[in-house]
């Protein structure tokens, strides 16, 4: 698979796998941003884009972090039909 292929793929053709891992990285980064805030709020600004790529890719069904986990071989295979 090309490149460009893997990147454009909506994130619905992965499977259920990857969802939860997308899931689980995103809830990841949230609760980190949210700790490191306590430090510098400017962190929330994390937890603002991690929210509204979780929101696009609701509306889209295109995800990025799909994208890239599938691209370095992460988050287990597609889902079979």
């Amino acid at each position: 698979m090309r490149l460009t292929d893997t990147l454009l793929c909506p994130a619905r053709e992965r499977g259920w796998q990857i969802e939860a891992t997308v899931r689980g990285v995103a809830g990841t980064l949230i609760l980190l941003s949210v700790a490191l805030s306590m430090l510098d709020r400017r962190w929330l600004f994390l937890t603002a884009f991690v929210g509204l790529n979780l929101f696009q890719s609701s509306l889209t069904g295109w995800c990025l972090m799909s994208n890239l986990l599938a691209l370095f071989g992460l988050g287990g295979n597609k889902r079979e039909a």
